[in-house]
């Protein structure tokens, strides 16, 4: 069983230097190593005037961020892969797994706000959803490409590589052809990893997990719980025995994503946490409606499910590892023995308050994890 950090490169109404919300970033990995956490995660973001979270350049961060660690593996969710030339992120990527000694994952997705797509790469805009999802598949093959293939080339409607007019002075017959024209570049460096680090997609739809499933992804998904998660599983899983070489590293079901903060008593943990979750409810119910945190067949107009509180609706539909050590563990163990999760990621509610967070952390690796992994037998 894996257990990982997402980390969000919070700044609350963009009041804090932005050293400051590095040094924050800092520190935490530098625990969660200590601890024995087994992942730190870290998205990508652009224009982030608000606050949520300001990390327009992961990979850059994650080599700062994994110089300071010795053991914890190093992820990035995601990258938004229609918005980089996809050799310039092969060979980030490449030299970022290196600088981790092998420790790098990497989730990819087409974006999902839309100011961030079109002012990086106004072609990729959702609106168009068969070009957007042509443009991602695109990068990801040349991604691979670049890490397989020596020399390496592609040719098509948006890329042609190497350009036509490409010279390199004392070339190699590996990369020009009879006439000297160069026919093929050398992509440096490999990744640490044999074939490159493992690939995720991040969605929460059946196309999204059968896709995932059809390009040789792994998965991370939020919103799915119970019957809905179960759902998505079984179709990725389906597809995956439709493969002719099914790929072995591939994981049967998919990562689930959670929000937490464990304190000594449930009511000190609900009371920290009730009014973001609030916020955070009403915010998605607009965005996306009340059914995503459903399970299947639940009415999202049911009078019932309208005026339930938001932590309580999102507790008893396991959203939430919000509670005491005890509390956090038997739902761990219940998640798991029901839905064969076995890799959670976990987002820390009063993500900028350090003394929350930490005894969060200090509880979860001391009292939390031991009893789960007991339980499980893991």
């Amino acid at each position: 069983m894996r257990v990982d950090i997402l980390h969000s490169f919070s700044n609350e109404g963009n009041v804090r230097p932005w050293r400051d919300v590095l040094n924050r970033a800092r520190r935490r990995i530098k625990l969660a190593d200590e601890l024995g956490i087994d992942g730190f995660w870290l998205g990508e973001h652009h224009f982030d005037h608000a606050g949520i979270d300001q990390s327009p350049n992961p990979a850059m961060l994650m080599a700062d961020l994994a110089s300071r660690t010795s053991r914890i593996r190093i992820g990035i969710a995601a990258i938004i892969l229609p918005l980089w030339h996809p050799l310039r992120l092969a060979e980030d990527l490449a030299m970022l797994d290196h600088m981790t000694d092998g420790r790098l994952d990497v989730a990819l997705s087409r974006g999902i706000l839309q100011a961030e797509i079109i002012n990086l790469n106004a072609e990729a805009d959702r609106a168009d959803d068969r070009r957007s999802k042509e443009i991602f598949a695109e990068r990801l093959d040349i991604l691979r490409a670049a890490w397989s293939q020596d020399p390496f080339s592609w040719s098509s409607e948006r890329f042609r590589i190497p350009h036509p007019d490409t010279r390199w002075p004392g070339a190699g017959e590996k990369y020009t052809d009879d006439n000297g024209r160069v026919t093929g570049l050398s992509i440096v460096p490999r990744p640490a990893q044999p074939g490159g680090p493992p690939l995720f997609s991040v969605t929460d739809t059946v196309g999204g997990f059968v896709g995932a499933a059809q390009q040789g992804l792994n998965v991370i998904t939020w919103f799915p719980t119970r019957r809905v998660l179960d759902g998505l599983n079984a179709a990725y899983q389906e597809e995956l025995d439709r493969a002719e070489q099914p790929n072995p590293a591939l994981a049967r079901s998919s990562a689930i994503l959670r929000g937490c903060l464990i304190a000594p008593t449930d009511n000190e943990a609900r009371e920290l946490t009730e009014a973001q979750i609030n916020d955070n409810v009403a915010f998605i119910d607009k965005v996306r409606g009340r059914k995503i945190w459903l399970d299947r067949g639940e009415n999202p107009d049911d009078p019932g499910i309208r005026e339930q509180k938001p932590f309580d609706l999102l507790f008893e539909r396991d959203h939430l590892l919000i509670g005491s050590p005890g509390t956090v563990a038997e739902k761990m163990i219940q998640i798991a023995r029901t839905q064969n999760v076995e890799h959670w990621l976990l987002s820390h509610y009063q993500d900028e308050d350090d003394a929350y967070v930490d005894r969060s952390l200090r509880l979860l690796a001391d009292e939390v994890l031991p009893k789960v992994r007991a339980a499980l037998g893991r």
